[in-house]
């Protein structure tokens, strides 16, 4: 989701930029640059379509009909304009399109209604507020707006149908045009997401045309499964033409600072990117040229056409066991969260229906959802005994959820009386290894085993070479133990003998390191086989640092419940410059996170890039000669690790020898990172090594634990380049230079991680207008706090929320205020009409 905020004419622009010019071939018909929508909770009309200058009215609020401002209207740069997603699908539902016209006509008319239901969706649930400052209440909203851009290929030029879905931040409400409750929005993401990849997986017209030319779907990844092993060779191709427009438009800014870039020369780049991806080819000049060059790409691949398969399967609400898909939502929803809201809940029914296999009528999947999702808000848990919540806020759990927590904090409790818990706490660089690996000399010493587990493998292997301890993943030991956790999240136990090397015994020191990164369930398996062994236990992480991905807490509960088991490690010894220590500790508690901007920029420390393809460029070129550069987000690292990957080819220092299914091409002399613990092979997740060489797709690589052979299979599937990592990635590792992308999707937590790795300099890379602009990037950064601690947190959470956004005003329903216009008139209920009883489940969930 992106909510955007900037002028209107930058708007058109990001909606041109985000495709290739090739998509002119298919819009030279004459159609606007977007459809226009408006949508009540009573239903939604298309009005008459958008071309650029009535959508840029249109993103700066005004009715593009009248040219009447919506109400008072922000005119400064960063007022919010609309509120984003991008309805798409796997890429190989855009091969199928491009293979036949009658699977690309039924595709974007899923596409179409996914976005419509979508729209109504919002219509129905989002909120604006209204009220004196300090003192507002959210009401519904009665209409809002949005715009659909249609895109049919991607920057690149490949095939990639997807809608750009735009809801307007003026909408009305309470007789007046408002701001729409953005937060609200974006909180309602899951709902959103789920809707949208349920609303075209089971739609019956998209799904007898994929099999009538012998496609079939897989139920959990929507891949069309005949084609998912030639997605890697489109994907390749899209990088590269990518990173050369990238290229272009880095080189092209430096030349010409404070400019902007118009159609006439992106399209420029865009042939010659293409001419330089492809130079035996020539550039296409019409869409059905285009679409034939994808075919023959196909082809030329290998595609056969598959043999028209079995009929599809039907999915019927009457023959759904309702009690067994609130059970798995809940389940499922509890593995990932401790607290939840509707949208959650919708979202996540959504999915189990997509994921079903069968097709079914839209209305009819929509009850059915409604229904489940009811049912799933009406099983859970209610955090507050309030009855002015709004639906976005979390405020939901289960008994299971809370239990967990409630059990951790009974068992860290009774260990603090019995003086069985340590927790030992430090900021980064403050030698928490080095106190480890003295604790085990002590431990030995005394007689003593001391045994270190760690979130992930990696993590392990680095602890056992710091401290010389037994060191392994804490999913590994509590396997020997027989902990089960299933695909969902269930968690079981079995019967199991553990391997010698996992034994515990009475007296043992169970050390759990980077704690603060440790799961909810993971820990209370931890303390629960501790307590059974009689072992010592002691936590060992940084509250500030990176959370756990679900629910965590956990070093915020030891170090609540255990008080006085607490030692907190004051000084900072990894940084070269005791001056940046001090800085480090002023990011760790996020006070005056303006001061320490400033300080940074002084020190050269910030620097601020006019564009993102400038700051993409500089960090690939950090990255390309070692250093480590952190990003936010995946799709992130892989634009860096793409340009680095191409600077080191430019010079020699690489060669390109094999395909990945993710569309990397990667060679002798990369760095590469395996992304799947596999002991065969004797390899970690996140565990980074350097091709020396390949025979016949299988890589032989050298890292810090020696040289491995990777067999083809594994290279395909869980290899990529490493020259930049997530925050995630980078955690516990020491280096002497770390450079940083900060942007909107930065936190707190991920910042200072970043910003404390390297010994000799840490450097943050922003995209901003000024240095004001940067600096209240910086502060918004540190101001962020997106961790799971636990549902006592989240009820905290909530409550805070309730009291910051405004309570729901209950005297509001959705038309208390007066009808919104009524955009489409429908028949009048019978009043003695009443709906047929819900049929009974059946067994199973009936898919």
């Amino acid at each position: 989701m992106k909510i955007y905020r900037g002028a209107a004419a930058a708007a058109r622009h990001y909606v041109e930029a985000d495709r290739s010019r090739a998509d002119d071939y298919y819009l030279a018909e004459g159609s606007g640059i977007a459809m226009h929508f408006a949508a009540t909770p009573d239903g939604i009309d298309r009005r008459a379509d958008m071309d650029g200058d009535t959508y840029e009215r249109w993103v700066a609020g005004y009715d593009v009909e009248t040219g009447l401002a919506k109400g008072r209207l922000r005119k400064d740069e960063k007022g919010v304009r609309f509120v984003e997603v991008t309805v798409n699908g796997p890429k190989t539902w855009s091969l199928a399109a491009a293979l036949h016209p009658e699977i690309a006509k039924a595709y974007d008319a899923a596409q179409m209604a996914a976005a419509e239901e979508i729209v109504g969706w919002l219509a129905s649930h989002a909120t604006t507020r209204v009220g004196p400052r300090g003192n507002q209440v959210q009401i519904p909203v009665e209409q809002v707006e949005a715009a659909v851009v249609r895109h049919f290929t991607s920057r690149a030029g490949d095939p990639h149908r997807h809608l750009h879905l735009q809801i307007n931040a003026r909408v009305f409400a309470d007789g007046k045009w408002r701001g729409l409750h953005t937060v609200g929005v974006r909180d309602s993401l899951e709902a959103i997401n789920g809707i949208g990849h349920a609303a075209v997986m089971t739609n019956p017209e998209f799904r007898e045309a994929l099999a009538r030319h012998g496609f079939t779907l897989d139920a959990e990844t929507g891949e069309v499964t005949e084609l998912a092993e030639f997605a890697g060779a489109f994907s390749a191709r899209a990088k590269q033409i990518e990173a050369n427009i990238d290229t272009y438009e880095a080189e092209w800014r430096t030349d010409h600072p404070g400019e902007e870039p118009g159609p006439a020369l992106r399209q420029t780049w865009d042939r010659r990117a293409w001419a330089d991806a492809r130079p035996d080819k020539v550039v296409p000049t019409s869409g059905e040229e285009l679409r034939q060059r994808w075919v023959d790409e196909l082809h030329e691949l290998g595609y056969a056409p598959p043999q028209p398969g079995a009929g599809l399967g039907v999915l019927r609400a009457g023959a759904v066991d309702r009690d067994g898909v609130v059970e798995l939502a809940l389940v499922r929803l509890g593995s990932r969260r401790s607290a939840w809201n509707a949208a959650d809940a919708r979202g996540e029914v959504e999915r189990i229906i997509a994921s079903s296999g069968g097709v079914v009528d839209a209305a009819v999947r929509r009850e059915l959802a409604e229904d489940l999702t009811a049912r799933v808000v009406a099983a859970s848990q209610p955090l507050l005994g309030r009855t002015d919540e709004r639906q976005h806020i979390r405020t939901l759990t289960t008994t299971e959820v809370l239990a967990v927590e409630h059990e951790i904090v009974d068992r860290i409790a009774a260990r603090a009386e019995a003086k069985s818990v340590t927790v030992i706490e430090g900021p980064a660089g403050a030698g928490k290894t080095a106190r480890l690996a003295a604790i085990r000399n002590r431990a030995v010493a005394a007689g003593r085993r001391m045994v270190v587990v760690t979130p992930t493998l990696k993590a392990a292997q680095v602890a056992a070479g710091a401290t010389g301890s037994a060191s392994y993943s804490a999913h590994w030991l509590l396997h020997q133990h027989g902990f089960r956790w299933d695909a969902d999240g269930r968690c079981t136990r079995v019967t199991a003998s553990p391997a010698p090397a996992a034994q515990l015994r009475r007296g043992d020191l169970l050390v759990i390191d980077e704690a603060g990164m440790v799961d909810q369930d993971t820990a209370r398996a931890l303390l629960t086989l501790a307590d059974e062994t009689k072992a010592l236990v002691m936590l060992v992480g940084d509250r500030h640092q990176l959370p756990a991905v679900g629910r965590g807490g956990v070093l915020d509960l030891a170090i609540r419940y255990a008080p006085d088991r607490v030692q907190q490690l004051n000084g900072v010894r990894r940084f070269s410059d005791p001056c940046y220590a001090e800085l480090s500790l002023r990011m760790r508690n996020g006070a005056g996170a303006g001061k320490v901007f400033d300080e940074l920029l002084a020190r050269r420390e910030i620097v601020i890039h006019a564009s993102d393809v400038e700051r993409t460029r500089r960090l690939a070129a950090e990255a390309s000669v070692g250093k480590l550069v952190v990003a936010d987000t995946r799709e992130q690292v892989a634009r860096i690790n793409t340009f680095a990957h191409r600077i080191r080819k430019a010079t020699g220092e690489v060669d390109e020898q094999v395909l990945t299914t993710a569309g990397e091409r990667i060679g002798v002399g990369d760095t590469i990172a395996t992304r799947r613990n596999d002991h065969d092979a004797d390899v970690a997740n996140r565990e980074l090594w350097t091709v020396v060489s390949c025979d016949r797709g299988a890589l032989t690589v050298r890292g810090e634990a020696g040289m491995r052979v990777l067999c083809s299979e594994y290279v395909r599937c869980d290899v990529e380049l490493a020259y930049a990592t997530t925050a995630y990635g980078a955690q516990g590792a020491t280096v002497a230079e770390s450079h940083v992308l900060v942007g909107e999707h930065s936190g707190a937590a991920s910042a200072y991680v970043g910003m404390t790795r390297g010994r000799d300099r840490n450097v943050a890379h922003l995209v901003a207008e000024s240095a004001d602009d940067a600096r209240k990037q910086w502060c918004d950064v540190f101001g962020r706090d997106r961790a799971d601690l636990g549902p006592a947190h989240a009820r905290e959470a909530a409550a805070e929320a309730i009291e910051r956004y405004g309570p729901m005003n209950p005297r509001y329903s959705r038309h208390a205020a007066g009808r919104s216009p009524e955009l489409i008139r429908r028949p009048e209920p019978d009043p003695g009409y009443r709906p047929p009883p819900v049929p009974s489940g059946g067994p199973g969930l009936g898919f």
